[in-house]
C-alpha cells in the first residue's frame, strides 16, 4: 500500500515539470516570433537585401485564413523603399537621346541636362515651321521640366494650339522667327509657369492680351518690334511687372486699356507713333511704375494719367512737346521728387514764355527737368534769365509734395 502511494507521488511531480517545460516553451516561441506582413505589401524592388548589402532571411508562416501569407520585414528596409522611388522620379526629367548634341549633327533642337538642379535647357534653331515645333514638343519633351528654352533664326509663321505641349518651361524667347499669330491657347499647359516670354522681332500684327490671364508667374512680357497698331486691352496677367511694347506701330491706346494690371512696374512704349492719348490712356493702378515715351509724336499728356498713381520717371524725349504746363506736368515733377528721380524732356520743341515761368522761378522743380531747350535757338531752360518773366502772371503757390502729404495727414487727425 505505501509502495503504491509512493509510486502515485512521484507520477503526479513528473506531470506537473513536463507542463512548466512545455509552458515555457510556448513562452519563447512567442518571444521570438517576428513582425508580419501580408505578402502583397512587401515592396517589389527589395530582393530580401539590407541597405548595406547583407541577405537576410524572411521566415513565412501560413495562418489559418487559407488565403493570407505573412514574412517577417525588417523595418529599416522602408527608408530603401522612399530611395527607390526618389531615384525614379529623377531619371524622368532627362533628355531624350535623339535631342541630344550629336557631334557632325545638325540637329532642329538640342537638349542639355547637365545643371546641377535637374533641369533642361532647350535650344531650336532653324525651324520652318510652327508645326515643326510642336511635334518635337508632343513627342520628345511632353512633361518635361525645362528652364529655358531658346528659338531662334526660324520661320514659325503661325503658332498652333499647345505649341510647347505639357512641358514645364521657365523662361520662353522666340526672338526674330518671323511669328505671325497667336492663338489663344498656343502656350496652353506651359501658362501656370513661365516667369519670362519673349516675342520680340516677329511680325505679330495683333495679340489678343487676354491670354495670358492665366499666366499666374510671368513678370516680364516682350513684344517688341512686332507690327501692333493698337492696344484695347491689356489684360489682367496677375503677376505682370514689365511690359515692353517698343518699336511697333502703335498709334491708339484704348481708355484704361492698363488698368488691370495691378502689378505693373515698367510700361516701355518708346519707337511708337503714338500723337494724341485717349483720357485715361495711361491710367495704371500699382503705386510705383515708371513710363518710357521716347520717340513718339505726342504733344501733351493732358488727362492721359490717373490723378492718383503718376509715373516716378517719366521719359518723354523726342516727342513734340511745345507747352510744359504746371497743370499737366507739376503732378509728373512732384511724383518724380518723392522717388528722387527725373523728368526726361531733351529734343521737344518748347516754347519759353509765360507758360514756362512756373519751372523757370522754382529751382527745386527745374533741377527735376532734364534736357529741357527752348525751340529756336536751342537755350537751356535752366539758363533763362529770370527778368524775362518778371511780366508773367505769378505762378499758383506751390507745396512740396512732401508739405502736401502732411497736410494731409494732419487734415485726418483733425476729422478723427
Amino acid at each position: 500500500m505505501r509502495l503504491r502511494w509512493i509510486t502515485a507521488v512521484l507520477l503526479l511531480g513528473l506531470l506537473a515539470t513536463c507542463s512548466v517545460d512545455a509552458q515555457k516553451r510556448r513562452k519563447g516561441e512567442k518571444k521570438k516570433e517576428p513582425e508580419t506582413m501580408t505578402a502583397a505589401q512587401v515592396p517589389e524592388a527589395r530582393g530580401g537585401r539590407h541597405r548595406g548589402g547583407r541577405h537576410t532571411s524572411t521566415t513565412t508562416t501560413t495562418t489559418t485564413t487559407p488565403s493570407t501569407t505573412t514574412v517577417a520585414l525588417p523595418e529599416e528596409e522602408i527608408e530603401e523603399e522612399v530611395q527607390i522611388t526618389n531615384e525614379f522620379r529623377t531619371a524622368v526629367n532627362v533628355c531624350p537621346p535623339e535631342l541630344k548634341p550629336q557631334e557632325g549633327k545638325v540637329l532642329p533642337c538640342t537638349c542639355r541636362d547637365e545643371l546641377d538642379d535637374n533641369t533642361l535647357m532647350v535650344e531650336c534653331v532653324a525651324l520652318t515651321s510652327g508645326q515643326q515645333m510642336h511635334k518635337i514638343f508632343n513627342t520628345l519633351l511632353l512633361g518635361k521640366r525645362i528652364d529655358g528654352l531658346e528659338v531662334r533664326n526660324s520661320t514659325l509663321g503661325p503658332l498652333v494650339a499647345r505649341q510647347t505641349a505639357q512641358a514645364y518651361v521657365g523662361h520662353i524667347l522666340m526672338r526674330g522667327n518671323q511669328i505671325t499669330e497667336l492663338v489663344p491657347d498656343t502656350f496652353q499647359g506651359t501658362d501656370q509657369i513661365v516667369g519670362r516670354l519673349d516675342l520680340s522681332s516677329n511680325q505679330l500684327s495683333k495679340v489678343n492680351f487676354p491670354m495670358f490671364d492665366s499666366f499666374t508667374q510671368l513678370q516680364v512680357l516682350n513684344l517688341g518690334e512686332n507690327l501692333l497698331t493698337n492696344i484695347e486691352d491689356a489684360g489682367q496677367a496677375p503677376s505682370l511687372r514689365v511690359l515692353y511694347l517698343y518699336s511697333n506701330r502703335i498709334d491708339t491706346i484704348a481708355p484704361n486699356a492698363f488698368r488691370k494690371l495691378g502689378g505693373l512696374e515698367y510700361l516701355d512704349l518708346r519707337w511708337n507713333n503714338l500723337q494724341v492719348l485717349a483720357p485715361g490712356a495711361l491710367h495704371v493702378t500699382s503705386d510705383r511704375w515708371q513710363l518710357r515715351l521716347r520717340a513718339n509724336q505726342l504733344s501733351s499728356l493732358e488727362q492721359a494719367f490717373a490723378e492718383d498713381n503718376m509715373p516716378y520717371l517719366v521719359d518723354l524725349s523726342l516727342n513734340n512737346i511745345g507747352s510744359l504746363t504746371d497743370r499737366v506736368y507739376g503732378p509728373l515733377i512732384d511724383s518724380a521728387i518723392l522717388e528722387g528721380s527725373k523728368f526726361y524732356v531733351a529734343g521737344n520743341p518748347i516754347i519759353c514764355d509765360c507758360s514756362l515761368s512756373w519751372l523757370v522761378k522754382n529751382a527745386r522743380l527745374l533741377s527735376i527737368v532734364v534736357g529741357a531747350r527752348c525751340d529756336g535757338d536751342g537755350t537751356p531752360i535752366a539758363d533763362l534769365n529770370l527778368d524775362d518773366f518778371r511780366k508773367c502772371p505769378a505762378p499758383r503757390p506751390w507745396k512740396s509734395p512732401l508739405d502736401k502729404a502732411l497736410a494731409e495727414l494732419a487734415k485726418d487727425i483733425d476729422t478723427q
